[in-house]
């Protein structure tokens, strides 16, 4: 670290020591503005570290350590603004402009249409968002069903029949993929690589074969953990073993 590096962090640590999160926010945005990224990530920092998580806060990280040219927390941040807002185009497009710079490129798996038909689905909202969808939904379905059975004319009770039907084919598609949701983010761990450079081995030794090496900024799939390493999974599907060190996992909450 150097000299300039350190005593940014010493007095903006400080700083952020009496000062709220949103005086915080606007000093980073003043920082990045004025193409100080070291001190605008510090600021950034202080907040995360106060507990706060929103899309923007992450984003505008993001692109300050872009502006950087550090490929690894770029991603990283991105990918954590994703989580909270998965229809933000911005955060979609830099995510891509900074996947660029990455050396790896590994080409996935290929997904049959109804997989790639629920995957754009769930790239609609969060599980938050697909809940708010089904019980909308429920409140409209009872109001159509109740009005279904007030109504003395057949072509419009069809209507509202119809309307119910769908209704409530809505709230079970929601509910679905709110659930589905939820498993993927309790059972599948994406993480970053956070090195420039790691081997990717077929078993949790140094002395196992190595199938071939990782790249910083790499997106990866942890599978399990076993004491200083983890499997993942690349998302060509191939399986092997790197140190836990070597990752960050782009879920906050996620153990390290």
């Amino acid at each position: 670290m150097n000299k300039y590096l350190f005593s940014v962090l010493i007095c903006a640590s400080s700083f952020s020591l009496a000062q709220s999160p949103d005086d915080l926010f606007r000093e980073a945005n003043n920082a990045y503005n004025n193409g100080e990224y070291d001190r605008a990530i510090v600021y950034y920092d202080s907040i995360l570290a106060q507990g706060i998580h929103a899309a923007a806060l992450y984003y505008n990280l993001g692109n300050a350590h872009y502006k950087r040219n550090a490929i690894a927390p770029s991603i990283l941040n991105y990918e954590r603004a994703l989580l909270l807002d998965p229809t933000n185009k911005d955060v979609r497009n830099n995510l891509a402009f900074a996947q660029n710079m990455t050396l790896d490129r590994f080409v996935p798996l290929p997904e049959s249409d109804i997989k790639q038909m629920s995957t754009k689905l769930l790239s609609m909202t969060d599980v938050r968002g697909w809940s708010i969808v089904a019980i909308v939904s429920c409140w409209l379905a009872a109001l159509f069903f109740f009005l279904f059975v007030k109504s003395s004319r057949s072509l419009v009770k069809r209507v509202f029949f119809t309307a119910f039907v769908l209704l409530v084919l809505g709230v079970v598609l929601s509910i679905s993929l709110a659930m589905y949701q939820k498993n993927m983010q309790q059972n599948t761990y994406p993480a970053i690589v956070f090195i420039q450079t790691e081997t990717f081995r077929s078993e949790p030794n140094l002395r196992a074969e190595v199938l071939l090496t990782l790249h910083e900024g790499t997106k990866v799939y942890v599978l399990e953990n076993l004491e200083d390493w983890v499997k993942i999974r690349l998302i060509n599907g191939a399986v092997g073993w790197i140190p836990q060190s070597s990752i960050r996992y782009i879920q906050p909450t996620a153990k390290e």
